[in-house]
């Protein structure tokens, strides 16, 4: 079998379909005319996705006998299922699901015979200058090689673990293809991952902001861009799935507008921001429960740094919407979810 030139008839194997990309992805794919096997844990998947063309696989990221067996004759993997969490003291839970569940993934799709691999990596895996806090924003791109392994974060980490294993396993009958999707925005945000941005223009923490820069994507957009990735990426590539570049003060600003909320007015200074990070961290270890604001986040937040799609452009045919036009769809979601109220 062959790396698929169309998904359409074909039949797909998913993880992380009851995720915020992950469910994207799933019904990108359906809308292609694929039929999806979609590995769950436990429970169903979210509303809009049981449909005759998409079938339960009752398992986790280490069921070998399991995966293998639903695997088969699968024209291609997308693994998107992943462990965001950016707390140290969950790194040997995250290296476990990000780095050793890839690894069991991909030799149970290699036993398997399917030809094509997708991996969901993170713009996070893209080396930044980690000085670039002020000054003018920096661009990157899929050459920027990872850098922070110095500074011991468990997210951009373990995902680059898992996406090195992923690019060392492609070969001509078996091919694989990394993508980077950044800050990603969008309706169907089931586990309210982004809900806390959109409750904030209301409070108190809406007035707060950095100098920091983003790079705004939408989940439909990065879900096409996976389906692009399975159908017209070269084997052993990777591909940025990014979007509009925004200060985060624009894009809380966006953010206060599509809920009615007030925008950001205070600017913090990178060590400020810094040293809330390391106290937020701090409080978490000592309470056992996970900080709201990691150190890691805090760098992030404010580092001056965008990432450039040009490579996905030009080779997948990849497109992004606006950043407004995403954000207004993701508040408008929230408030037919009853999540937030209607302006």
């Amino acid at each position: 079998m062959t790396a698929p030139t169309t998904l359409a008839g074909t039949t797909v194997f998913l993880t992380g379909a009851t995720g915020f990309l992950g469910y994207a992805v799933a019904r990108a794919l359906l809308d292609a005319g694929a039929h999806v096997r979609a590995l769950v844990r436990s429970g169903g998947l979210p509303p809009g996705l049981p449909d005759a063309r998409v079938s339960i696989v009752r398992g986790d990221l280490f069921d070998r006998d399991v995966l293998v067996s639903a695997l088969r004759g699968c024209a291609c993997v997308f693994h998107v299922a992943a462990d965001v969490r950016m707390s140290k003291d969950a790194w040997a839970a995250v290296h476990r699901t990000n780095v050793e569940g890839t690894r069991v993934v991909l030799e149970a799709a290699q036993q398997a015979s399917v030809p094509r691999f997708v991996f969901t990596s993170s713009g996070s895996t893209l080396g930044k200058p980690l000085d670039a806090t002020s000054g003018p924003i920096v661009t990157v791109d899929e050459r920027s090689a990872y850098n922070f392994a110095p500074l011991g974060w468990v997210y951009p980490h373990t995902k680059w673990l898992a996406e090195e294993l992923v690019l060392a396993a492609n070969t001509t009958t078996f091919s694989t293809v990394v993508t980077h999707p950044t800050a990603i925005f969008g309706p169907w945000d089931w586990k309210h991952n982004l809900l806390p941005l959109f409750r904030a223009p209301h409070g108190a923490l809406g007035l707060v902001t950095t100098g920091g820069a983003r790079t705004v994507c939408d989940v439909r957009d990065v879900a096409d861009g996976h389906l692009r990735a399975a159908t017209r990426g070269t084997g052993g590539a990777r591909y940025a799935l990014a979007g509009e570049p925004v200060t985060v003060r624009a894009l809380q600003s966006m953010i206060a507008e599509a809920v009615g909320g007030r925008p950001p007015r205070i600017e913090l200074p990178p060590g400020l921001v810094h040293r809330v990070g390391r106290l937020s961290d701090a409080i978490g270890s000592l309470r056992g429960t996970p900080a709201l604001f990691t150190e890691e986040m805090a760098l992030q937040s404010c580092l001056r740094v965008v990432v450039s799609s040009e490579k996905a452009i030009r080779e997948l045919g990849y497109h992004n919407r606006p950043a407004r036009e995403s954000i207004a769809d993701t508040a408008a979601w929230y408030v037919q979810e009853g999540l937030l109220p209607a302006r």
